[in-house]
């Protein structure tokens, strides 16, 4: 009986001693916002986080892959009950059914956006380089955003570019920060700005991250795909 009571504390600690440094790991998705990035590999990991982000349900992983085609009637549900009814029978309000999942999801990317922006920009001001490719990619995926919001929560550009858009933020904020919604031609000048200062930066081969994205997303959205 003495032995294994002996035995037993010296087990566990070997135990715990042994995976001490097996568990201790970095994610390989997302990063510690207090010392946010320090190397470009801490950039490609903040990439890889926003990249998994987009693929929400709220977002690309399903509720807006639906919206174009099940309100345009291109997609029909054959029985009610079975989800994403809604969008189909336009039986939502700012009450009910909002689908305000869009909001939420899409302004939560672009804060991660936001703060990826932020840090390279400080560690370039300090004469840290290597960051090119993954600030151009932040800034074609901020575009492609807020081009997927405008659509959403804006008139059409050709109906109405002074009519209320979504808002422009470039800064992280506070979750609880109520900034104004610009207008139509606010948001898509915020668009092309983002992706002329991208298009440099991104050189000939495009990222893994942009090539699925844009190989998905124009056409599944009731776009002519030439």
């Amino acid at each position: 009986m003495n032995k294994l009571k002996i035995f037993l504390p010296v087990l566990l600690a070997l135990i715990l001693f042994s995976c001490k440094k097996t568990l201790d790991v970095q994610p390989t998705n997302q990063v510690d916002a207090s010392t946010s990035i320090k190397t470009p590999a801490d950039a490609q990991i903040m990439i890889n986080g926003i990249s998994r982000a987009m693929t929400s349900s709220d977002y690309y992983g399903r509720n807006f892959m639906l919206y174009a085609d099940a309100k345009g009637g291109d997609m029909t549900i054959p029985s009610q009950g079975r989800g994403q009814d809604g969008l189909y029978t336009f039986n939502h309000s700012a009450s009910t059914g909002s689908y305000s999942g869009y909001w939420s999801q899409i302004y939560f990317t672009l804060l991660q956006v936001n703060n990826l922006l932020q840090g390279i920009d400080q560690l370039e001001a300090a004469g840290t380089t290597g960051f090119a490719s993954y600030k151009g990619q932040a800034l074609t995926l901020r575009a492609i955003m807020y081009f997927d919001m405008v659509r959403l929560y804006g008139k059409s550009y050709d109906l109405d570019k002074t009519a209320y858009g979504v808002p422009n933020i470039t800064t992280p904020l506070k979750s609880s920060a109520q900034p104004l919604r610009n207008t139509v031609n606010d948001n898509y000048t915020q668009i092309l700005s983002d992706l002329k200062a991208a298009a440099p930066l991104l050189g000939k081969t495009r990222p893994m991250v942009l090539s699925i994205i844009t190989a998905t997303w124009p056409c599944r959205q009731g776009y002519t795909c030439t």
